[in-house]
């Protein structure tokens, strides 16, 4: 089974490349990221490979932990996996999912990444290749393997917990938790490093290390270290924990597969019957008037704004983005805070950060309708009123956040007078990445998963107009944003007193641009409307 399921992997990939240009150009550009990056890290791994067995087992374990840690986190902040062998796909055939697992988990195995991680996972060869390491280089052999399928595990292990939790009841709840907890540990985290200082945080790395190095993703990285070490007993240990740990997560991985074989997600969190402003209200029976159609204008806009706030607190596909929008802010500000020896400019500047994600986040909103886009077309909701709705329901639950946590920033950060220099750029940036997203979201649409399938899958087809549609934006948000950006930087390391200034010009220049993303995005929605709903799924 497993080789028919590897032959249809390779089919379909076959074809995929042949189908879309695009997949196939950035095919080729990983193959040759992947080889520019070869010597770098032969290079690394020559460095640690001169170092004491104490020392190279501390960068080994911390770095082949973060590589385990971005395979569970990148998947779930950044969407786009090749759903092409979901096992939802296989209900029909009546094959137990026991016999399908080997096969997914050898076609997991390929690609770029894979590869890559491939390679990296056998770097420590390298690292243990001085006379008298020859056997920490035959258990860095050993357990490579071991290595990677943790790492592909463990990727698929979050994304599918993470679809399923999202298509809970309390999906929004859960979402909500995630957001405070990930804030409160960003604020002790960064405290902590501004009180230790980069110095102390270091200082306590080989702790870290050791502890790692009992856990499943960086035991096999720890067990060659002991073996040139020459504590062997512990070596063994470790190695034992590296395989159980990979054997476990296979286990998970196929329970999380039968599950979604003969339960398959919800298709939103919450089911709930309610009337909807877009449609002409019903008569009461053995009534005479006919019924009342919707107000065009501010009613539409309204109704257009609930039915966003409804997908908001309901639909999965939604709350990733959220989870996404918040978590993706918090790590890159973690990351800074322990390489840049300026912990105050990184607490303030996570508010613009989360500023940025959630509003470049709603760049093809109107995707998300699907077919039920019919409905604002037929009823003729006026572009403008489509794009404000749109737009103020991010607003009426983003905005607050971004001010609570820009405040936040600058309490831990200490500068209580760069707090109004904070909201006002986070503000800024919600209204302009928001201006562009509604121009955007009419303009360069692209397909995205349909309600009820994992909010985590790519979409056939969808690459080239993907990349497109993010890099345009991308560089659409940068220069929109780039006033009220350029003043905060001012007021951050040179003027101060520029702070009120920056709020200012945050408010009333984020809310100018947003007017005049609506205004041309609605004409722009009016125009394409047909063809817009001709192009979603």
């Amino acid at each position: 089974m497993a080789a028919t399921v590897l032959r249809l992997r390779a089919v379909l990939l076959r074809r995929a490349l042949a189908a879309e240009p695009w997949r196939l150009v950035l095919l080729v550009l990983g193959c040759v990221w992947a080889l520019l990056a070869v010597p770098s890290v032969l290079g690394g791994m020559t460095w640690v490979s001169r170092q004491s067995p104490d020392v190279a087992h501390d960068v080994l374990v911390v770095a082949g932990t973060l590589l385990a840690l971005g395979w569970a986190v990148v998947p779930v902040l950044v969407p786009g996996l090749d759903d092409s062998l979901d096992i939802r796909r296989f209900a029909t055939t009546g094959v137990a999912p026991a016999r399908l697992v080997p096969g997914l988990l050898l076609a997991s195995l390929l690609g770029v990444p894979t590869a890559f991680t491939g390679m990296l996972t056998l770097a420590p060869v390298v690292a243990w290749s001085e006379p008298g390491r020859g056997a920490a280089q035959v258990a860095a052999v050993v357990l490579a393997p071991v290595l990677l399928v943790t790492c592909v595990v463990t990727s698929r292990i979050t994304t599918g917990a993470v679809a399923r939790l999202l298509g809970a009841r309390w999906s929004r709840e859960l979402a909500l938790a995630a957001g405070a907890l990930a804030v409160v540990g960003l604020v002790v985290a960064v405290a902590q490093v501004r009180r230790l200082g980069l110095e102390g945080v270091l200082e306590g790395v080989p702790e870290v290390a050791a502890a790692l190095g009992w856990t499943p993703w960086g035991a096999g990285w720890s067990a060659p270290a002991m073996l040139a070490a020459g504590e062997t007993a512990t070596a063994v240990g470790q190695g034992l924990v590296a395989v159980a740990g990979a054997a476990v997560g296979i286990g998970v991985w196929a329970v999380l597969l039968r599950r979604s074989l003969v339960q398959p997600p919800s298709r939103s969190g919450r089911s709930r019957r309610r009337l909807d402003a877009m449609l002409p209200r019903p008569s009461r029976p053995g009534a005479t008037t006919r019924p009342t159609t919707t107000a065009p204008g501010p009613a539409a806009a309204r109704a257009v704004a609930l039915r966003s706030l409804r997908s908001w607190t309901t639909d999965p596909r939604y709350t990733s983005a959220l989870v996404g929008a918040v978590a993706l802010p918090v790590i890159i500000v973690l990351l800074a805070a322990t390489v840049v020896d300026a912990p105050a400019a990184v607490a303030l500047s996570m508010a613009p950060l989360m500023a940025g994600t959630i509003a470049w986040g709603r760049h093809n909103d109107t995707a998300f309708d699907g077919t039920a886009l019919w409905l604002h077309v037929v009823s003729q909701v006026p572009g403008w009123a489509d794009r404000a709705g749109r737009a103020a329901a991010t607003l009426v639950w983003a905005a607050p956040v971004l001010v609570v946590v820009a405040v936040a920033g600058a309490v831990v950060a200490g500068r209580a007078d760069l707090a109004p220099a904070s909201v006002g750029a986070a503000v800024g940036v919600l209204g302009a990445g928001l201006a562009v997203s509604a121009v955007s979201s009419a303009a360069l649409v692209y397909p995205v998963p349909a309600p009820g399938a994992s909010p985590y899958a790519a979409q056939a087809g969808s690459l080239g107009a993907s990349l497109v549609a993010q890099l345009v934006t991308s560089l659409a948000t940068a220069v929109v944003c780039l006033p009220v950006t350029a003043l905060y930087l001012a007021a951050l390391w040179w003027r101060p007193g520029l702070s009120w200034f920056v709020l200012a010009v945050g408010i009333l220049g984020g809310a100018a641009a947003l007017v005049g993303g609506v205004v041309v995005g609605g004409r722009v929605y009016e125009v394409r409307a047909v063809r817009l709903l001709a192009s979603v799924d």
